[in-house]
C-alpha cells in the first residue's frame, strides 16, 4: 500500500493539486452504495496476477478490478479504495486472493483515479482520450471464472452485468414471440352459415296494410247490408 501512496501523492503533486490528500484501503466499499457528498470510480479490466496461499498456483486475470470512493471536503481530500479478489481453481476450499500490479499497471491506475478527482472534486472537463488504458502484457490462459471472482458476485464484472440484462429480456421476448406466432382458436374453422327460413321472408314481405284496409271496408259494407236488411223487416 505505501507504493499506492506514494505514486498517488506524486500524481497529486503533478497535476498542481495543493490540497492535501489521502489515499487508503477500504474493503467494505460497495458499487453505488455512496455517502453523501461521495463520488465513485471503478477501474475496469486491470492485469493482475494472483497466488493461492495454500497451493501457491499462479494464474493472470485481465478482469481485476478496483473501486474507488473519493471526496473533497473544507480544503483536503480523501480516497478509499478496494481491490476485489479471486479464489484459486484449483484448491477444494480456496480462500479469496488479492492481486498484485506491476508498477507500470499501477501508474496507469492513479493516473486515471486523479483525472477522476479533478473532474468529480474540482469541476474540471475531462476527455476519455485522456484516460490511460491499461495494457494486458501477458497471455492470459482460458476463459474468466466467474464464480470465483469476487467482482463477478458483486455485479462489478460487464460479464455479470450483460448476463443480468439478458436474462431480464428473454421473459419479455418470449411473451412476444408467444403473442406473434399464436394461432387463434377460429382461424382455421369455416365460418357459421346461418340458415335460411323462407317462410320467416315471405311473413315478413306480406301486405299487412293493405289486408286490414280490406278487412275494414267488408265489415263496413257488412253492417250497412246488414242495417238495410233489419230497417226493411221493421217497416
Amino acid at each position: 500500500m505505501k507504493t499506492w501512496q506514494d505514486i498517488f501523492a506524486k500524481k497529486i503533486a503533478d497535476m498542481g493539486l495543493t490540497e492535501p490528500w489521502t489515499l487508503q484501503k477500504d474493503d467494505t466499499l460497495q458499487v453505488h452504495v455512496l455517502k453523501p457528498g461521495w463520488k465513485e470510480f471503478v477501474q475496469r479490466r486491470a492485469l493482475g496476477r494472483f497466488q493461492c496461499s495454500q497451493c501457491f498456483y499462479e494464474w493472470s486475470s485481465a478482469k481485476a478490478h478496483i473501486l474507488f470512493h473519493m471526496r473533497r471536503h473544507r480544503g483536503w481530500g480523501m480516497v478509499c479504495m478496494r481491490v476485489f479478489r479471486q479464489a484459486c481453481r484449483r484448491c477444494p476450499n480456496p480462500q479469496l486472493e488479492e492481486p498484485e500490479f506491476s508498477l507500470e499497471t499501477t501508474e496507469r491506475l492513479l493516473h486515471n483515479l486523479v483525472l477522476k478527482i479533478l473532474e468529480y472534486c474540482y469541476g474540471v472537463h475531462v476527455q476519455t482520450s485522456k484516460l490511460l488504458e491499461v495494457v494486458v502484457d501477458a497471455l492470459v490462459a482460458g476463459p474468466h471464472d466467474s464464480a470465483r471472482c469476487e467482482g463477478c458476485q458483486l455485479g462489478i464484472c460487464s460479464k455479470a452485468k450483460l448476463a443480468t440484462v439478458s436474462d431480464a429480456w428473454k421473459p419479455l421476448k418470449g411473451m412476444d414471440k408467444t403473442s406473434i406466432h399464436r394461432t387463434p382458436r377460429h382461424q382455421n374453422t369455416r365460418p357459421y352459415a346461418t340458415p335460411t327460413h323462407h317462410s320467416s321472408t315471405t311473413t315478413t314481405n306480406f301486405p299487412w296494410k293493405r289486408c286490414c284496409w280490406i278487412s275494414i271496408s267488408l265489415i263496413c259494407i257488412f253492417a250497412v247490408v246488414l242495417f238495410s236488411l233489419l230497417h226493411f223487416t221493421i217497416l
